[in-house]
């Protein structure tokens, strides 16, 4: 009778080979010995296997002779629950359930044909004849679940010829009792799509995994194929790992094209990523972490090879997460909420190694994280991450903070709930090392405590960029090597002894107007015992007036007691000369602009009238008329001297007759 033959596709796996070379497509020949020769060579020449045992084996001159063959592929398309091998028995005596052969557990494929051969347990060439030999077919699977494509997931006998395996490629059921007499035996194969579900584009060039069918909740680890249907996997959608509740390791191959990593929320026993031989590093291929990729796993380290883009959220809320290495030379786009909410146990730290400036970092992309530090590439510092808002403040309290290496600490507001709920930031914890903070930097927060930065001996300059109402008592009280203070408008209160006893304390500088600084409560000692040079500096205003002709410049704002107002360009008018800037409208104080602005100030331009000399013109009004006799008759008769300087017409040096002469000739037209 005939043995009968496997179509599949699987993969074995053992807990030590994760994947072995598996049977993905068989063949049934049969026919005279030698059509039978010349197939088994043809097909040998074409990869194909022939399994060396007549399925007709003594059944006689008459019947086919019947060989299985096979092929096997490698392991880049696995699959699930589908049968990897089979072995063919011809031991007498009625064959057992199942047999071992070289370390594997084979299962009987029963013949669901006459009583007959079932009672006898499928043997193929059972009532063949008495010299026929015991032919059984057993077949292994794969006990895990591993994904690929289509393969055969089934294996049976029966005398129903309609869809059953054919013979030499023959699309019609061959029956393997061909010749050999006896019941008519089929064999069916079942092929199946229990793996991935996937999308594929219009020219089936690479395909993406969008769902999986099958059961999720007892994998342990996935594999990933590099190709289904022969299309390379790209990427994943959707929500691929839902219901993967106690999946631990997902494994790529060497040669992966995913571009985009799964997203993994929700797998929270999730530790590792393999791609090779390799534990905790994402594939060559792979690019972009999307967003919340990582969120409640147990994910402990990871190395991105080639990442360029990290999603929002992607490893927020980390708790066992130790690091992370960005092994590429050029920065990365990390999105907000990258590094959030990190918080260990027990004083432990997650490391983030980045290659680039970690400045370009936006604030989001790590707050909450007190127990994250990220070393940064050449020439950056390294950042210690937390908050500062939180406990027993309001849950608007959205206060973080960054530490580096070079004693750098800023606290920000992580959000926009400072517009509506500014008093709810206020700092209420502290992750830092008072005697390592050189500047501090504060944004959005609203009220700094009594004591809070008291005795910070190293810190050298403050800067609150907005938000800030008010510091307390002694807030900053006795910071000895304090320098430089920058305060925002919105402060309206300084504490008893705000900044006493800063003895090195030269600058302050309010980011508002003089009157804005004379409005603050100042409380006594506010800035006790601060350098002697010690001065407060506002934003004052220096404003231009054109007095009355011409253009006025644009005002120049800057820092009252510190700087120079810029000397602009000489303004015009016609008829008047400009000769300079001064600080009142009379023009009687000119101001030197090498000298410091003391504070809102207004300058006022001086101008001269530009006279153009007219012969003949006596009292200037710019015409030659018997006006001009008469102011000079006025000198000579009533001594008036209102236009002496203009009445010696003929410019002799005297005032006399002929200056009026002069007049009339120019009025008559003639001139001597």
């Amino acid at each position: 009778m005939k043995k009968i033959l496997l179509l599949l596709v699987a993969l074995l796996a053992t807990t030590s080979v994760w994947a072995e070379d598996f049977i993905s497509s068989v063949k049934v020949i049969g026919g005279s010995k030698s059509v039978v020769n010349n197939l088994k060579d043809t097909y040998t020449s074409q990869g194909w296997t022939v399994v060396d045992k007549d399925l007709n084996d003594g059944c006689g001159s008459s019947s086919d002779y019947i060989y299985l063959l096979y092929k096997t592929a490698s392991n880049e398309n696995l699959d699930i629950g589908f049968i990897t091998g089979f072995y063919i028995s011809d031991a007498s005596g009625i064959a057992p359930d199942n047999i071992t052969h070289d370390g594997r557990t084979y299962t009987l494929v029963d013949y669901d044909g006459s009583d007959y051969f079932k009672n006898n347990k499928g043997d193929l060439n059972s009532h063949c004849g008495s010299s026929s030999a015991y032919i059984h077919l057993y077949c292994t699977r794969d006990n895990d679940e591993y994904y690929s494509s289509t393969a055969v997931n089934s294996i049976s006998f029966d005398a129903n010829q309609s869809g059953a395996v054919g013979v030499n490629g023959d699309s019609e059921g061959y029956d393997l009792n061909t010749g050999a007499g006896g019941d008519y035996i089929y064999m069916h194969a079942g092929t199946g799509y229990k793996g991935w579900t996937i999308s594929m584009n219009s020219n089936h060039t690479q395909c993406t995994i969008t769902g999986y069918q099958g059961t999720k909740n007892n994998k342990t680890i996935v594999y990933i194929p590099n190709y289904i249907d022969g299309a390379p996997v790209t990427g994943f959608s959707g929500s691929v790992f839902s219901g993967f509740t106690n999946l631990e390791t997902m494994f790529f191959f060497e040669n992966t094209q995913v571009i985009q990593m799964a997203s993994m929320q929700g797998c929270s026993k999730f530790i590792r990523i393999r791609t090779g031989n390799e534990y905790n590093i994402t594939p060559a291929s792979m690019t972009s972490i999307p967003a919340s990729a990582f969120v409640g796993t147990d994910l402990r380290s990871l190395t991105l090879t080639s990442v360029t883009n990290v999603g929002a959220n992607a490893f927020a809320g980390s708790t066992v997460l130790n690091s992370v290495v960005f092994n590429q030379s050029e920065d990365v786009t990390i999105g907000d909420g990258a590094f959030s909410y990190i918080v260990r146990e027990g004083g432990n730290k997650c490391q983030v190694t980045y290659p680039g400036s970690i400045d370009d970092w936006s604030p989001n992309a790590y707050m909450y994280s007190p127990s994250l530090i990220v070393n940064g590439g050449s020439g950056n510092n390294t950042w210690s991450c937390g908050w500062s808002g939180g406990g027993s403040s309001s849950s608007y309290n959205r206060l973080y903070w960054t530490f580096d290496a070079a004693g750098q600490l800023k606290i920000a507001c992580a959000d926009s709930s400072w517009v509506n709920h500014p008093a709810d930031q206020t700092i209420v914890y502290k992750g830092w090392t008072l005697n390592q903070v050189k500047s501090l930097t504060l944004e959005h927060v609203y009220s700094i405590a009594n004591n809070e930065f008291q005795s910070y001996s190293n810190l050298e300059s403050l800067d609150v960029k907005s938000g800030l109402n008010n510091i307390g008592t002694y807030g900053f009280n006795s910071c000895g090597s304090l320098q430089t203070v920058n305060l925002p408008s919105s402060v309206t209160e300084l504490g008893m002894g705000a900044f006493g006893n800063c003895w090195n304390l030269h600058n302050l500088y309010f980011n508002g107007t003089e009157a804005q600084w004379n409005a603050v409560t100042k409380k006594s000692g506010w800035n006790d015992y601060v350098a002697d040079d010690f001065m407060v500096h506002w934003r004052c205003t220096v404003t231009f007036n054109a007095n009355g002709h011409g253009t006025a410049p644009e005002a120049q704002t800057m820092w009252s007691n510190q700087d120079k107002a810029t000397e602009p360009t000489a303004p015009t008018a016609d008829g008047y000369e400009f000769k300079g800037w001064y600080t009142d409208a009379a023009c009687t104080d000119k101001w030197n602009f090498d000298d410091i602005v003391p504070g809102d100030m207004t300058l006022y331009a001086k101008w001269e009238k530009i006279v153009v000399n007219i012969p003949g013109d006596v009292n200037g009004d710019g015409s030659v008329t018997s006006a001009d006799v008469t102011c000079v008759y006025n000198y000579l008769l009533n001594s008036d001297e209102t236009f002496i300087d203009t009445c010696d017409v003929n410019g002799d040096g005297f005032i006399t007759s002929s200056d009026i002469t002069v007049i009339y000739n120019i009025l008559l037209g003639s001139k001597k």
